[in-house]
């Protein structure tokens, strides 16, 4: 299993938002989890960080191949999860693209969803 760290700038006051993402994914996991599925790689972990400038979204995604990871989303069967992300990426993410950081070694190669 390959683990990766993404961090995403968020714009000020986000938190609430973030929450509301969060929520729904938990509340709805069928959804979000049949598009990671189908995208080849899902998140593990998610994490807040607040500066005097702005939000901060990290998350820890998983796969058992990145390289195999699905580029062309025209042949993802989309579910209701899409419209609620895609309204928090247009209400929260910074224009700049987030960061990848390089993965080193993940300890936990374990593969579920729990809440």
């Amino acid at each position: 299993m390959e683990s990766k760290l993404l961090k995403i700038k968020l714009n000020p006051n986000s938190r609430s938002h973030l929450d509301s993402l969060i929520s729904y994914m938990r509340e709805n996991i069928e959804f979000p989890k049949s598009e990671m599925e189908q995208k080849g790689y899902f998140w593990d972990s998610v994490f807040y960080e607040k500066d005097d400038y702005f939000d901060y979204m990290y998350i820890v995604i998983k796969s058992t191949d990145f390289s195999k990871i699905m580029m062309d989303e025209s042949k993802l069967v989309v579910s209701p999860f899409r419209d609620v992300y895609e309204k928090f990426r247009s209400q929260c993410w910074e224009a700049e693209p987030y960061i990848d950081f390089e993965p080193i070694f993940c300890f936990n190669s374990s593969v579920n969803f729990s809440s």
